[in-house]
């Protein structure tokens, strides 16, 4: 189920397609476009049921685009007919230069007719603002019946439960898949300081951070904060005999966050800390600013700020002649309780505005290019089977919301047949994960 399909002339329409595909695309629309080169001759039949299974029909006129369709086996012309056929909301965008030819197709003689948009790059947002307005089946979820738009603000985002044990294990096999993209950054970190004193915001079970600095032979203290009290009781329980590590009860979003940090340090005789840690936290806060303005103050003169976390924006999927893996994603970037799917983009931004020097990007993406079927699994894992749980909880929060309705019941019906494809040789995907180091001075 598409709310629109996106029919052009590669020769002239292929950028403009382009850019009202990623356009719409991000802000929560479901949009069927072709990212590949059509064969000349036999129609892909496959794309008239995408057609079908679409309200709208965006037709990109660059100039001459319908010149060729006097021939009775154009596949834009086909495209169109068809659309014509299922009577589809058609909306024709006319891109500078375009004039209706006098020699159309029978069947096609009404197109003038239908309202159209005048497109140009000069006008851009204000010509994509009219082509939503035209598309058919948008006008309420405008209005906010339907929440279909992406995350466009932050929100605080408690996603983590101890009593969640599907999501336990998920962030399990994240961590064990990570190690190959992070250790080296840990341990390069880690052999900077002859003492190893560190903060951890966000600690979950404390797994992660034990895992890549807790057998450093410099290690003297890890302090690990978690808003989650079960978790916090866990990860003491695994960690604190070691007499290296204790993880306490704080939310980074608190107000008396600082109060709290400097308490436990007087508690603790830690004057500083000479690494803090951020894994995966930043999506879920709706003051990222705040706290790494806030936890400078913590950093020693020579720390360094390790921060992890991720942007849809930077995934890929090939092939993805459907475009379900885009369909994913764009999901992802729907739901509330998948936090802010943009945070990657802005750590360095947020870094500067904060006060950091020597800011640099360790790592980008990881992806399937030489994982073999273990890791693929988990990779999948790690990134699909949580947008379905999410699904689940936005469902039953949202029970009227029909765009999520059929968000669920398309992933649920199609999430075997993915995992599949994604086990493919010739598939590839690369995951958005961003490692950032900073100092203080």
């Amino acid at each position: 189920m598409y709310d629109a399909f996106i029919s052009y002339r590669r020769d002239g329409g292929f950028e403009m397609a382009r850019l009202i595909y990623e356009h719409l695309r991000s802000s929560g629309i479901n949009v069927f476009f072709d990212l590949e080169e059509l064969s000349y001759g036999k129609f892909n039949i496959k794309l008239y049921s995408a057609i079908e299974e679409s309200e709208n029909f965006i037709l990109v006129l660059p100039p001459k685009a319908l010149d060729r369709c006097v021939n009775e086996d154009d596949w834009l012309r086909l495209e169109i007919e068809h659309a014509m056929s299922k009577k589809k909301n058609i909306v024709p965008l006319m891109m500078n230069g375009f004039s209706w030819p006098d020699n159309l197709p029978e069947n096609m003689r009404e197109l003038p007719h239908f309202n159209a948009v005048s497109m140009s790059r000069e006008y851009f947002d204000a010509s994509i603002e009219k082509l939503v307005s035209m598309l058919r089946g948008l006008g309420s979820l405008q209005e906010g019946n339907i929440r279909w738009a992406p995350t466009t603000e932050r929100t605080e985002n408690t996603y983590f439960s101890f009593e969640d044990n599907k999501e336990k294990r998920r962030l399990k096999i994240q961590q064990n898949l990570m190690k190959d993209f992070d250790a080296e950054v840990y341990g390069k970190v880690a052999a900077m300081y002859e003492h190893l004193v560190v903060l951890d915001v966000g600690s979950n079970n404390g797994d992660l951070i034990m895992d890549r600095l807790g057998n450093a032979p410099n290690l003297q203290q890890v302090i690990g904060l978690e808003y989650d009290r079960r978790t916090v009781e866990a990860a003491n329980n695994t960690y604190g005999a070691t007499g290296k590590a204790e993880f306490f009860d704080v939310n980074a979003e608190d107000t008396d966050f600082c109060e709290k940090v400097r308490s436990i340090m007087d508690e603790k005789g830690i004057k500083s800390f000479n690494v803090i840690n951020i894994s995966m936290l930043l999506l879920h806060l709706k003051a990222p600013y705040k706290l790494l303005k806030n936890l400078r103050q913590f950093l020693s003169a020579d720390g360094t700020m390790i921060i992890k976390d991720i942007d849809d924006g930077l995934n890929l999927a090939y092939p993805d002649e459907n475009n379900e893996f885009s369909r994913v994603i764009s999901i992802c970037e729907r739901n509330e309780t998948s936090g802010y799917r943009k945070s990657g983009r802005q750590i360095y931004t947020l870094l500067k505005r904060a006060g950091y020097k020597r800011i640099k990007i360790e790592k980008v993406g990881i992806s399937t290019a030489s994982m073999d079927y273990e890791q693929r699994e988990a990779l999948f894992e790690t990134y699909f089977s949580f947008v379905l749980d999410d699904l689940k909880i936005m469902r039953d929060r949202y029970p009227a919301d029909k765009r999520i309705a059929a968000d669920y019941e398309w992933y649920f019906s199609n999430y075997d047949d993915l995992e599949e494809k994604f086990q493919d040789d010739n598939m590839f995907f690369s995951l958005g994960f961003m490692l950032f180091t900073a100092h203080k001075c």
